[in-house]
């Protein structure tokens, strides 16, 4: 047979390519069974861009698959060979032209020209190639490749490499492949987005990529943004799938009333259930901190570090300023657990000068605590056990002076439920040491056993309760009182009781149904004077319409208020038939007294000089899918005003677009910090798409009393349209006090599969702008 054959036909060859040689198994059937189409045009095409336009150098062209021959899969480390024409393959030496595929395991190579070694399975194709497995392809003009070692090199190569929602792709001048999922880049550019897509991407001398180590390091690496340098680095190294890994996170960048702030973390692995963060802060106008944070996690415990460090403050004359942080939670055993919760800053104003307007809202009493829970049953009822160790430190202000809650050292609780029938005993033990620096000190006991019956049916309920709240106290001698021990035992006594009835209606054509749910709520306390007693823990609860539920007003134990009251109200609600989803619901109540004398907040017996409460009205709900609105009463008959009152509506069609307006008034307002008085407010919150990824979110809330802006947002979020990139802006000013301000400037650049630049602004926007969804929540 001459060594020169007609297309188109197939060859195996391998470790036992001789034997097949041998046994002639490309014979005329294999021949016709080989039949294929043969290539036409370029061996790779570029679809039309579909997220952005169509880049003029070419870049990050969509590859197409190399196409496989057809027939069954090679058997293992055998090589298949089919092409149009094949010479040499009685030499072991192969030069075939014309739709060339080669096909190996999971490799697909196709060329219109090649030159095979059998021998060592060495392939070299002078002209445009394809290669694909089951993850990547690459393209380019001249390869010398090893199909059996995965070794080899191409040059004016473009590459992708495709594993779960995983995806990056790039070029090069030179690329070397060094065995399965290890590449040499020389000269090369890549990035995480769609395919016909440069908005952004990595233009590196070296880029490394080893996909068994999930890691790609670049050398001499730029970031090039729209086609502008942006980002400089020697050495930049990141993750291939989106996990994580050791290196640098992209900077943060943000501004405001401290100047420029730039900060640079620095993420370790350091083992998949622990890692940490070290992150360089520089504050223009105040030097150079630094921040760190551990997390852990573990089958039997977990927990977080973290902490900030600004050696010298220059806005502080030099002060030493830092926070620690610390929370912890561990099982013990099958049935305990214990946990820790420990925050420290170095001085008043450390979350005022170096937080946000949450941070100095949520950290004014900063917790250090060490709890321990022991559950399980007990005489066939459920048993809790719980040991607490706590204090705080108490950030102060110019305005006014903070006490700081008493210390538990420590607080044991133990309760018990158990059902009996329709009745559910219930018992209450508690034991507490309290110290404070300055003020008085001492222990208590608390024993509060209670049963309560529950008689409900679908048109009602009924829910009679019997209670006795024994506290006593040993006190410790402070300044002219000697030690002593006192007491208090109380009755408890309540009726919970309501009805519900429902009709069938119509509401602009769909089938609803209304409730009408009365209700009363009896209590009975008899009245005695807790002023000897003293307030570790006590405070007098917001008037609010649950509150009208509940036999005492006081939180803690250390007050219990007197009581022969009956506490009316009225609800409706609204569901849609076919689904049972709520609507709409609104409500009204106030509060009897049946008695005159009550017991104030210092334990004194006063007469109440009215026998009413204020009334509590309340109406919204989820309207339609896209608009709730609510509205809140809160009214005192006696003196026929308003102690505060708010409308608010929002319209939510969609992720990334809401409307929101609120408008209210408080007589007792505490928004500067100082100061309490009357406020009446307007609060506007936006987040809407204007053009083609474009979005504005804007906030004003303003103080109609004092003709002055509270707190005002404005910014820009844009999403490309590929999604492989978006930026927001957002500027931000803010009252701290009666006539002082804050400013900030929020910019992020985020980078699909790379991360972010800048500072964020999310948290800041939830809680700004009712509905707010982020760039990467928004289809």
């Amino acid at each position: 047979m001459p060594n020169s054959f007609v297309p188109h036909f197939t060859v195996y060859l391998s470790k036992k390519g001789r034997a097949l040689l041998r046994n002639r198994i490309f014979t005329p059937t294999l021949m016709c069974l080989a039949l294929s189409a043969a290539f036409s045009g370029s061996l790779y095409a570029a679809e039309a861009p579909a997220c952005s336009a169509p880049n003029a150098d070419k870049r990050f062209l969509k590859i197409e698959r190399a196409t496989s021959s057809g027939l069954p899969v090679p058997p293992e480390s055998a090589t298949r060979l089919t092409a149009d024409r094949i010479d040499g393959v009685a030499a072991r030496q192969a030069d075939a032209q014309g739709s060339v595929i080669v096909e190996r395991d999971a490799q697909v190579l196709n060329a219109e020209k090649i030159h095979y070694n059998e021998a060592d399975n060495q392939i070299l194709s002078e002209g445009q190639f394809i290669l694909s497995d089951d993850a990547s392809n690459i393209s380019g003009e001249k390869l010398d490749y090893n199909i059996a070692t995965e070794h080899g090199s191409a040059l004016r190569a473009n590459f992708d490499n495709v594993k779960g929602k995983q995806r990056y792709q790039g070029t090069a001048e030179k690329m070397e492949m060094l065995g399965k999922g290890y590449y040499r880049l020389s000269d090369a550019e890549l990035n995480t987005c769609e395919p016909n897509d440069d908005s952004w991407y990595i233009k590196a001398k070296t880029i490394d990529t080893d996909e068994s180590k999930n890691i790609g390091v670049a050398k001499h690496a730029r970031l090039v943004f729209k086609g502008v340098p942006i980002l400089y680095s020697p050495w930049l190294d990141f993750p291939l799938n989106g996990n994580r890994k050791s290196g640098f996170l992209a900077p943060t960048v943000g501004g405001g009333s401290d100047g420029f702030e730039l900060a640079i973390p620095y993420y370790l692995n350091l083992a998949p259930n622990y890692d940490a963060t070290i992150t360089p802060h520089f504050y223009s106008r105040r030097g150079l901190a630094w921040f760190g944070e551990l997390r852990y996690l573990k089958e039997k415990y977990r927990g977080q570090v973290w902490g900030q460090w600004l050696p010298n403050d220059r806005l502080t004359g030099g002060k030493n300023r830092r926070s620690f942080h610390w929370q912890h939670t561990q099982t013990l055993a099958p049935k305990v657990r214990m946990g820790i919760d420990y925050h420290l800053a170095s001085d008043d104003d450390y979350y005022r000068d170096l937080g946000n307007r949450l941070d100095a809202a949520e950290n004014v009493n900063l917790n250090r605590q060490l709890w321990l829970t022991y559950n399980d049953s007990l005489w066939g009822g459920s048993w809790s056990n719980r040991l607490n160790f706590q204090r705080y430190q108490t950030l102060q202000n110019e305005k006014e002076n903070l006490i700081e809650p008493y210390r538990l050292l420590p607080q044991y609780t133990s309760t018990w439920n158990k059902n009996f029938g329709k009745a559910r005993v219930s018992v209450l033990a508690q034991i507490t040491r309290f110290e404070h620096p300055t003020r008085q000190e001492g222990s208590r006991q608390v024993l509060y056993p209670s049963v309560r019956w529950d008689f409900s049916k679908s048109w009602g309920f009924i829910r009679p309760k019997i209670g006795v709240h024994a506290t006593t106290y040993q006190l410790d001698a402070w300044r002219n009182q000697p030690k002593n021990n006192v007491s208090r035992v109380l009755p408890i006594v309540s009726v919970d009781g309501g009805l519900i009835f429902e009709r069938n209606m119509k509401f602009f054509g769909k089938g609803m149904i209304q409730t009408l749910e009365p209700r009363l709520f009896y209590v009975y306390i008899p009245t005695r004077s807790q002023n000897k007693l003293p307030n570790f823990d006590s405070s007098q609860n917001d008037f609010t319409y649950d509150q009208l539920f509940r036999e005492n007003r006081f939180s803690g134990q250390d007050r219990i208020n007197a009581a022969n009251q009956v506490s009316t109200a009225l609800m409706t609600r609204f569901y849609e038939d076919n689904t049972g989803i709520e609507r709409f619901r609104a409500g009204i109540g106030q509060r009897f007294y049946l008695k005159n004398d009550d017991v104030d907040l210092s334990g004194s017996v006063r007469t109440r000089s009215k026998n009413r409460s204020d009334l509590i009205a309340f109406a919204g709900g989820n309207i339609t899918n896209s608009i709730y609105w609510q509205n809140d009463w809160h009214y005192d008959q006696n003196e026929k005003r308003s102690q505060s009152y708010s409308t608010a509506l929002r319209y939510h069609p969609a992720p990334g677009k809401t409307f929101s307006v609120r408008f209210g008034f408080d007589r007792n307002s505490t928004w500067y910090t100082g100061y309490t008085g009357k406020l009446k407010y307007l609060d506007v919150g936006v987040q809407w798409p204007i053009y083609r990824g474009y979005s504005v979110i804007a906030r004003q809330n303003y103080s109609l009393t004092d003709k002055k802006a509270l707190d005002q947002l404005i910014g820009i979020n844009y999403r490309a349209d590929c999604g492989c990139w978006n930026a927001n802006l957002v500027f931000q000013r803010y009252v701290t006090d009666y006539n002082t301000t804050k400013n900030a400037v929020f910019f992020q650049l985020q980078l699909k599969g790379l991360g972010g630049l800048g500072t964020t602004a999310n948290e800041e926007l939830r809680r700004a702008i009712p509905g707010y969804s982020s760039i990467y929540e928004v289809k």
